[in-house]
């Protein structure tokens, strides 16, 4: 019962990005590191085709879309 009430409490949104989070989690769990940077890389690129734009690298490593 608590299950179905957290489940009926929370947005359809948080739902998908959990889903999405265990997928991830999925496809990386047997990966080396390198194989893990290029996935989360490629993912990075087709974000900014997707959403048209530009990655640009930050000083600290992270990345920003312009």
């Amino acid at each position: 019962m608590k299950k179905l009430r957290l489940y009926l409490d929370t947005s359809k949104a948080l739902l998908e990005v959990w889903k999405w989070k265990d997928e991830v989690y999925k496809d990386i769990s047997n990966m080396t590191f390198k194989e893990k940077q290029k996935y989360f890389e490629d993912g990075l690129k087709e974000a900014e085709q997707l959403l048209t734009a530009k990655l640009k690298k930050n000083p600290d490593g992270s990345y920003s879309f312009m």
